[in-house]
């Protein structure tokens, strides 16, 4: 390493510089015994041996496979080059174990809303409510539809053992009735809207089937706030009757329906009809001064224009979140051929095979086609049984690691370890011919040699060890013996 320092580009001219004149200050630069020094800090040169110093502070023996500000404050703690932050970054994010071991919900995925409808009942989206308790009509799920134009939703009770056949009939009965086919539905990859009766179906409907990536709600997130504000709305109204909430549902449906949506500023009912439903409060009659009597072309004029104004209002609702969400989110693009790591979700797994401790990233594996905007489709094995669609932000850049070996020759005064098996355990009544100029045995040999008594140690001769290998230092406790 003191030869490399010459050829340095960091460190040449201050080292020679200091070699002409020893006494001269540069800058706390000093050479000791050949090395150079800046303070108490090693000067590394530029070679693979700072690689390799970042590493052992990474993932050696006593390390933790910290990030990077801690294993930076390691290295400079030590030694000292140029640009040594940007190497530490470098080397830890190429760490295998860091990548597979680490790693949480990304930032990474710009907001790209769902395109705006043209007019109500035309693109749904739809989710089921789960973990309800059981009802005497055997109801223990809510199948949620909400209008992506609107925001109107039914809410149509029935069972989590239902299959595809009984969900489609239910959709039929309560909202084809009511509203016609719909010319897209999204939803998320629920067992019955992947099922191929579901598919086939819509299919020849002629209605296109959007499912959200895995374990993604967000691509659904509008049904996921109703969801939540159904759950608030049952737990006020069915009190002290939890057991009924199939027979309150209507209520909190026509309760829902009935209030202002924020990205609207309407109810989801005047948006529909023109018009708010009358209320019990509203049964009284108004003075005919204020009753109004428009001809059905006026009113359907009316009604066109307040879904061009509902349509004009969503366009600035998507475009103010989208500013608001982006500014704390940033783009990630990944090639196609590369390799990335997956974030493991618990759900992928039965209850209870995902531990504590288990790994939470797997890879690598091979990105096969960019499918949207933050969306892609990897090369998975079929044994995983899970969709190879993933959202960019469960998706990180795999950084092949690599090995740094220690650059130089390992000097004569540094003990290695043998690679020969150790030898045998002598026992005190085991002989063999020593040569004359045998050494004493250190205190080491003697500790480990195996005896079957205290008399029997009190009476064996010490029998001098010709192995070559051991240490030749005489032990004063061994010589007094």
């Amino acid at each position: 390493m003191k030869s490399e320092y010459v050829d340095c580009k960091d460190f040449g001219s201050t080292y020679t510089r200091l070699l002409k004149v020893p006494s001269q200050s540069d800058f706390d630069y000093l050479i000791r015994e050949g090395y150079l020094f800046r303070g108490p800090r090693l000067c590394i040169p530029d070679s693979s041996l700072r690689e390799f110093l970042i590493q052992e502070l990474h993932s050696g023996g006593a390390a933790g496979h910290f990030g990077r500000d801690k294993t930076a404050a390691l290295v400079s703690d030590r030694y000292y080059w140029p640009r040594q932050l940007k190497d530490v970054a470098r080397i830890v994010s190429r760490c295998r174990t860091c990548q597979v071991a680490k790693g949480g919900k990304q930032n990474t995925r710009l907001y790209t809303p769902l395109p705006i409808p043209d007019r109500p009942w035309e693109d749904l989206s739809m989710d089921f409510v789960l973990g309800l308790p059981r009802t005497s009509r055997r109801h223990d799920c809510i199948l949620v539809v909400v209008d992506r134009f609107s925001k109107m939703a039914h809410f149509i009770p029935c069972s989590k053992t239902s299959d595809a056949s009984h969900i489609a009939t239910l959709f039929v009965a309560e909202i084809v009735r009511l509203h016609g086919l719909p010319k897209s539905m999204v939803s998320d990859r629920d067992v019955k809207f992947m099922s191929y009766f579901w598919k086939t179906l819509w299919k020849k409907l002629g209605t296109k089937l959007l499912y959200s990536t895995a374990y993604h709600p967000q691509t659904d997130g509008q049904t996921e706030v109703v969801n939540r504000s159904l759950g608030n709305l049952l737990r006020c109204l069915v009190g002290e009757r939890p057991s009924s909430w199939d027979l309150i549902l209507p209520v909190a449906e026509f309760t829902y329906n009935n209030s202002v949506n924020q990205s609207t500023g309407m109810s989801p009912f005047r948006v529909v009809t023109g018009y708010d439903p009358r209320l019990p409060i509203d049964l009284v009659d108004l003075p005919l001064t204020y009753k109004t009597n428009e001809l059905a072309s006026t009113f359907a004029s009316h009604l066109h224009e307040l879904h061009e104004d509902i349509r004009r209002k969503l366009a600035l609702q998507y475009d103010k979140v989208k500013a608001e969400v982006d500014r704390h989110r940033r783009f990630t693009y990944f090639e196609v051929g590369s390799e990335v790591m997956i974030r493991v979700h618990p759900g992928w797994f039965p209850m209870g095979a995902q531990k504590k401790l288990a790994a939470t990233r797997m890879g690598p594996f091979k990105v096969l086609k960019k499918i949207g905007e933050n969306t892609y489709e990897l090369d998975l094995p079929l044994e995983m049984g899970i969709s190879p669609i993933f959202n960019v932000s469960d998706l990180s850049p795999y950084n092949e690691p690599t090995s740094y070996a220690f650059p130089y020759p390992v000097t004569p005064d540094i003990p290695l370890p043998r690679s020969e098996p150790p030898p045998p355990i002598l026992s005190p009544s085991h002989t063999f011919d020593a040569p004359t100029d045998s050494p004493v045995p250190s205190e080491e040999i003697l500790e480990n040699m195996t005896r079957p008594s205290m008399a029997d140690d009190l009476r064996a001769p010490l029998v001098p060890c010709t192995d070559p290998t051991f240490p030749v230092s005489v032990s004063t406790r061994a010589a007094s013996h």
